[in-house]
């Protein structure tokens, strides 16, 4: 097979992939059109255009919902919008091909930002057990942040259904976890947060339009969460927490070293695994380094394996996520590290099964 085939062949087993494990029983319509995409050499074409890192299929679908969010007059949009129960595929086979110029050029610099405010779910009682070791206020340092949501977690409402809510009733962003194993620790609010900060390599800018829709349009358009991510989305825009842009591992030791008083919470949810295997030790080294001075706690929000030193190999999963996520929560105080697993997780927060 020569090099363009075999190339064509490897993106179809990344959408086959993507259709096996993300996408069914969570999002039909993706699922469906993932499924279709893994056998078309003309859709893989023009994925095999665009940059390397804009190959993972969410970037395509993305670039695909711009396009709609943006006022395009297609029929896929009434799709989207769940006034139509059309074939998805054949209409996206379509519009990929009617746009497949814009779509190049789209993902020529657009990347993949899961900024999904859901996962505030999660974050949250990881912070309420970081605080429960270590008291409170917090300095809160999210690492591949996006536009920074998530550093807004204390602002939402968190309901995590007979387990209890945290936060105020009163509020626009409202996120249901369901809790399928627990009890989770859940408080009325979350514990106060004296700092805010974020990195990451390309934050977008919400008070820019084009960012804005850009944000929205990595929202998957059939799971419940595109209301929610716009409110959270519009109340942000002006009032951004702080966020570095650049290289996490060469910004995160100058940020640490710049916080104020308080406990140090690191926050990464589906982050770290983007850092290249020889750039972890240095990110875990800077947390250590900090942690000898004053205690820092990192919550992860990962696949399994991907934080090292968190083994959950025998923490098997509910019966329908055997293959799910670990909240893991990894503590640097002086010379003593300890690394806990919290929970098992969906990747968007949608249920959480406590373990610590």
């Amino acid at each position: 097979m020569d090099p363009a085939n075999a190339h064509l062949a490897e993106l179809g087993t990344l959408w086959r992939w993507f259709e096996g494990t993300i996408a069914p029983g969570y999002s039909p319509l993706y699922s469906a059109i993932a499924t279709a995409v893994a056998d078309d050499r003309e859709v893989l074409g023009l994925v095999q255009a665009t940059p390397p890192d804009a190959h993972h299929p969410p970037a395509l679908l993305a670039a695909v919902h711009y396009l709609l969010l943006g006022g395009l007059d297609h029929p896929l949009g009434a799709v989207y919008g769940g006034e139509s129960d059309a074939d998805p595929a054949p209409l996206f086979r379509d519009l990929c091909l009617s746009h497949r110029d814009e779509l190049v050029e789209l993902l020529a610099f657009r990347r993949v930002q899961t900024n999904e405010v859901g996962r505030s779910s999660l974050i949250g009682p990881g912070l309420l057990w970081a605080a429960g070791r270590y008291g409170a206020p917090l300095q809160l340092v999210d690492v591949g942040c996006s536009a920074g949501l998530n550093l807004l977690c204390d602002e939402y409402l968190l309901d995590y259904g007979p387990y209890g809510r945290t936060g105020s009733t009163e509020a626009e962003v409202r996120i249901e976890c369901e809790v399928v194993g627990g009890p989770p620790p859940v408080a009325p609010r979350l514990p106060d947060v004296a700092g805010r900060t974020g990195i990451d390599r390309n934050p977008p800018d919400l008070a820019d339009p084009d960012d804005a829709r850009w944000l929205l349009a990595c929202v998957w358009p059939d799971t419940g969460r595109l209301e929610r991510s716009a409110t959270a989305i519009r109340r942000a825009a002006g009032r951004q927490p702080a966020i570095h842009a650049g290289d996490a591992v060469a910004l995160l030791p100058g940020v640490l070293a710049g916080l104020g008083p308080g406990l140090v919470v690191v926050v990464t949810t589906w982050a770290y695994a983007y850092l290249l295997p020889e750039q972890r030790p240095a990110f875990v080294d800077a947390l250590r380094a900090t942690g000898r001075h004053r205690p820092v706690v990192w919550v992860a929000a990962e696949g399994r394996g991907v934080v090292e030193a968190m083994d959950a190999s025998g923490m098997p999963g509910p019966p329908d996520a055997p293959e799910c996520d670990v909240l893991s929560a990894w503590s640097f105080d002086g010379g003593t590290e300890e690394i806990v697993a919290l929970a098992l997780v969906h990747s968007h927060g949608q249920w959480l099964d406590w373990r610590a």
